[in-house]
């Protein structure tokens, strides 16, 4: 979902820039800071302390602000304002984020620094098993991650960060609290948490229920089987000593949501968490020592318009993550870690297209930086490396043949510090990356997507050449980001639709795969092809000490397969690929202490006409989205912040081309939230 009063990292939200964790996390729904743009440590960065202006690669930390104002059911749509991401906007309650065009097992979504361990890589229509209403910020990087978290984040990285686990004592007992209800979803979302220390431990306690109603769209009224529902809770105790932590926390995630399409089938799924996580430094002549384990259990049942119980999928995982960092040595300092995850995957019932498979990852990586300096070209140099076996293994009986990969990535950053407050990055990135194992074993009808999908045993690993081009400007009440990259990727892999018959439109089939007339499924087949995927990315905000400010993003991806043409087609262009974005927003604050807050903003989308074969064009659009806000203080960080969102004001039909669903289920039409957020 796009949301003009959330453009980009603005100062107001606290959106894309990076500002210090407190050590009692506060909310902060209403005025922005006074007189700067503060900052937030990125904690998916392998050094410790990092910010997005020190990180060499692409990044923004979406903060608890934001959140409260962003905040959708589904992971996707919460974070489609950042600057290159959208959503896949499949539904309300399955939506994934899409980075610069990539999306689905490239894009590792994580809690905690931990993969998230369901199956949402699998199918646009599986939801990320985490709850945003939970989340202390977002952590986004744009571009290959894989030399920390793997092949499944050669586009990138979403790590939700939660308080499950505390870090830090809490400021006594604190209750955070937040409620609210909307008009065209009907949604009413309420959460809470607590926190609370005794002596050297500290607690967490943590609820949430969110549900909404079929949504109202511009036109067309109310879009059948789009409701959801989620209840989240979740417990944690840390032993919170001079030097570091150690801490176990567990959750349970349900969630149930319909898929907007014209079947109507739902979604019924559970998933049950427990973590182990801590960090020490000044150890054993280490600078810092972090290790975080994760045990996942994660069920969905697709349930049939009839009500009647089609498929069941279920994911158990285990994932443990150490690294270690040490003190300079040489002038270099350097980050050693192991990562290890093994998933068993299985799927019984009607749409049985991927076999029970067993998934096991083994990696070491390297990360190591330093101050170069060279006259007016000193710098920072961050030199990085990865090794990594993946192996799936179909049960036996199943005809099909384990596959075992040797991937290796590595990268190479220079970080020019310009001034104190900017710098100039240029980074290049070698990453691989294992077929997922619905791209190797799929074969059969995928009703929600309506396509019957053919996967490809013998598929090749994929390899991509990134280099990224960024500069970044953080002063006072300033603050600038500038993106261009370019991505060249052998052996993508690729659901192409086919035309067999030549008849010059794209193969539709039946449930058994059949060419019949009238037939719904499209069929697609999964290739190798190599691809290339370039764009920019630009945000910039400025929030004065009084009064007004103003913030302003754009985005562009363009994807091709490079060096020939679409089967079937005039062009090679990709599918699916998200259209061009600019946007901008006016901010205003004032009264005593700032209390009030008001934004408006407007995002414009380009229509989207260079399309891939067999796909069709989709409309721009310009959207129009607003805020109100007024805080009222109790005492020193004790407050409750009311506030009014406006979305979609101008009840445009907003049709989204990165989804499956676009001809169907457009997003909501113009809706009002009203809520309130405590902390206390």
């Amino acid at each position: 979902m796009l949301s003009g009063a959330a453009i980009l990292a603005t100062l107001g939200g606290g959106i894309c820039v990076a500002q210090s964790v407190p050590e009692s996390p506060a909310p902060s729904t209403a005025a922005p800071p006074a007189d700067k743009v503060q900052r937030l440590i990125l904690s998916a960065s392998p050094f410790a302390g990092q910010d997005d202006l020190q990180a060499t690669q692409p990044s923004a930390v979406v903060g608890r602000e934001a959140l409260t104002r962003d905040r959708a059911a589904s992971l996707g749509d919460t974070l489609a304002t950042q600057p290159g991401v959208q959503s896949t906007a499949f539904g309300p309650g399955a939506s994934r984020p899409i980075i610069r065009g990539l999306d689905g097992p490239r894009i590792k979504t994580a809690e905690n620094g931990v993969g998230s361990l369901d199956v949402a890589s699998i199918s646009p229509d599986h939801a990320v098993s985490s709850e945003v209403l939970g989340a202390r910020q977002i952590e986004i990087l744009r571009g290959p991650a894989t030399l920390l978290y793997g092949s499944g984040a050669i586009g990138g990285l979403v790590n939700v960060v939660t308080d499950r686990i505390p870090q830090v004592h809490s400021d006594g007992t604190r209750l955070l609290a937040d409620l609210r209800g909307s008009t065209a979803e009907r949604a009413r979302d309420v959460g809470a948490q607590l926190r609370s220390s005794a002596g050297p431990l500290a607690f967490t306690g943590e609820f949430s229920d969110r549900r909404s109603d079929d949504y109202a769209t511009a036109h067309a009224g109310r879009l059948a089987n789009s409701d959801t529902a989620a209840r989240n809770g979740s417990i944690g105790a840390s032993w919170i000593f001079d030097n570091g932590y150690v801490g176990i926390g567990g959750n349970r995630f349900e969630s149930e949501y319909g898929i907007p399409s014209s079947d109507r089938p739902r979604i019924d799924l559970a998933r049950n968490r427990v973590e182990v996580n801590g960090e020490f430094s000044g150890i054993a002549g280490l600078e810092r020592l972090r290790f975080a384990a994760a045990s996942n259990h994660y069920r969905h049942a697709e349930i049939e318009a009839s009500g009647d119980v089609g498929t069941v999928f279920r994911n158990n995982g285990n994932s443990v993550r150490f690294d270690m960092q040490t003190q300079p040595l040489a002038g270099f300092r350097t980050v050693v870690g192991l990562d290890v995850e093994r998933a068993r995957f299985s799927a019984v019932g009607e749409e049985t297209i991927v076999p029970p498979t067993t998934t096991r990852n083994l990696a070491l990586f390297a990360v190591t930086e330093r101050q170069v300096n060279v006259g007016a070209f000193s710098g920072r140099l961050e030199l990085g490396g990865r090794i990594e076996r993946v192996a799936h293994s179909p049960d036996a009986g199943q005809a099909l043949p384990s596959r075992r990969f040797s991937l290796m990535s590595s990268a190479i950053a220079y970080q020019f510090q310009l001034d104190e407050a900017s710098a100039l990055t240029a980074s290049f990135t070698h990453a691989e990356r294992a077929p997922g194992i619905e791209e190797l074993y799929s074969k059969g009808a995928h009703i929600a997507t309506l396509t019957y999908d053919l996967g490809n045993p013998a598929l090749a690993k994929e390899h991509s050449q990134n280099f990224d081009l960024s500069y970044k400007l953080q002063r006072d009440a300033w603050s600038l980001r500038a993106s261009a990259f370019r991505n060249d990727v052998r052996d993508f892999i690729y659901g192409a639709s086919v035309d067999h018959n030549g008849d010059g439109v794209a193969d539709r089939v039946n449930a058994e795969g059949e060419l019949v007339t009238g037939a719904e499924l499209l069929k697609r087949e999964f290739r190798n092809v190599n691809v290339r995927f370039t764009g920019a990315e630009l945000s910039a905000a400025y929030a004065p000490a009084q009064g007004f400010g103003f913030s302003a993003m754009a985005d562009t991806v363009r994807g091709v397969v490079a060096g020939t043409t679409s089967s079937g087609g005039s062009n090679n262009n990709l599918p699916r690929v998200s259209p061009t974005r600019i946007g901008a927003k006016l901010t205003w604050r004032g009264g005593s202490d700032s209390a009030w807050y008001a934004d408006l903003g407007a995002t414009h989308v380009f229509t989207q006409n260079r399309v891939a074969a067999f796909e069709s064009e989709t409309s721009g659009y310009t959207r129009l989205d607003a805020s109100l806000r007024y805080r009222m203080r109790f005492a020193a960080n004790r407050h409750a912040d009311l506030y009014l969102l406006g979305r979609n004001l101008g009840n445009r039909d907003i049709r989204v081309h990165t989804s499956f669903l676009k001809d169907v289920a457009p997003m909501p039409g113009r809706s009002f939230f009203l809520g309130v957020t405590a902390y206390y």
